[in-house]
């Protein structure tokens, strides 16, 4: 490894832009960590100063609601396994039911939100996705489309169940009105019309040729694919619910707002792209909300105990999914690592 003053030589042989992007690539990473250890310090130090609090305080784990609260996790993470190869099967032009392969292809990549900078989980869908056939031009466009639905799906649904709440709890609704814009800035973006323009410009600026964007998703799939996006976030909120229910008491009239809590951790957490799985902005987000309705020091119990209740679904399905590939017969993965991957979808080149 290089030594203080061999780096400091090094960056004083470089140029004026040069210097300043090798030390933008190391400061970034080195302040986005500090404000995610400064995050779980606060939420570390906060439970353990008012632990008798805690310990006052009514809890009661109830294992029974506790092993339930995972089912409607699980079916949520499933929405969206199965929600993404729509979307690439369209944009790769291939018509007909989509194989499982394509699930197994995300359940897989999953795994990848756990590495910092969330590029594992592109690269681990890029990678199974080509070894299957699929072109790169539609993995890159269905995770990009992807992840404009989930923002515009997850700001909705906490617009819906969240921004109320929080409205009536602190009397106030003008610093939740960002949500309800980004979803209709969101939705006129994404509409195709307005999405082909948009392209269009920007390519023409560019100087190149947009071509004629038929791999742009119709707004039928895109609203279809926003609905599907909402339902996974609902079913993981309600997850997330019946955890609480399973620590503490929590009146079922906050059940809306533990969903868009959760809903809105969610999004957060995925656009926080150095942070492994949301680490950190997730539990901050989750302890901001809840407090309004519970103690502090219960609000971050709850949010490490997400923690634990999320990783603990993630395991089942990527351990499940593994399971399931290697008794089939099929050993995608294996296959995939080992070079053999079969092409299970004849993917046309797109022009873009």
């Amino acid at each position: 490894m290089l030594g203080c003053e061999q780096a400091i030589r090094l960056t004083s042989d470089m140029g004026p832009r040069a210097r300043t992007s090798a030390l933008l690539a190391v400061a970034r990473p080195l302040i986005v960590f500090s404000v995610i250890g400064a995050t779980l310090f606060f939420l570390g130090w906060t439970l353990v100063s008012n632990w008798d609090s805690l310990q006052s305080e009514e809890l009661h784990v109830r294992p029974v609601l506790l092993a339930v609260s995972l089912v409607p996790g699980l079916a949520g993470v499933l929405v969206l396994a199965l929600t993404w190869p729509v979307i690439v099967r369209h944009m790769s032009g291939s018509g007909g039911d989509y194989s499982t392969a394509l699930v197994k292809t995300f359940l897989y990549s999953w795994a990848g939100r756990y590495i910092p900078g969330k590029v594992a989980y592109v690269v681990g869908r890029f990678f199974l996705g080509r070894s299957l056939g699929v072109s790169s031009q539609a993995l890159v466009g269905s995770i990009v489309y992807e992840s404009a639905l989930l923002l515009v799906a997850g700001a909705a649904l906490a617009t819906v169940t969240l921004v109320p709440t929080l409205a009536v709890e602190s009397e106030s609704v003008l610093p939740y009105l960002a949500l309800p814009v980004l979803v209709v800035g969101g939705a006129v973006a994404l509409h195709p019309t307005v999405l082909r323009r948009l392209l269009r410009f920007g390519t023409r600026i560019a100087g190149r040729d947009a071509g004629e964007l038929d791999w742009l998703l119709p707004s039928r799939l895109v609203g279809g694919a926003t609905m599907l996006y909402a339902l996974a976030f609902v079913l993981n909120g309600l997850g997330f619910y019946l955890l609480i229910v399973s620590i503490t008491d929590y009146s079922v009239r906050y059940l809306p707002l533990a969903v868009g809590v959760y809903g809105l951790a969610a999004v957060l957490g995925m656009i926080s792209v150095f942070a492994p799985a949301g680490l950190g902005v997730r539990e901050g987000v989750i302890v901001a909300v809840l407090q309004t309705t519970m103690p502090v020091e219960l609000a971050v119990a709850i949010s490490i105990a997400a923690r634990f209740w999320a990783t603990a679904i993630d395991l089942l399905l990527i351990g499940g999914c593994f399971v399931y590939d290697q008794l089939s017969g099929e050993r995608m993965l294996i296959n995939a690592i080992r070079g053999r991957g079969e092409t299970v979808a004849a993917a046309p080149v797109i022009d873009t």
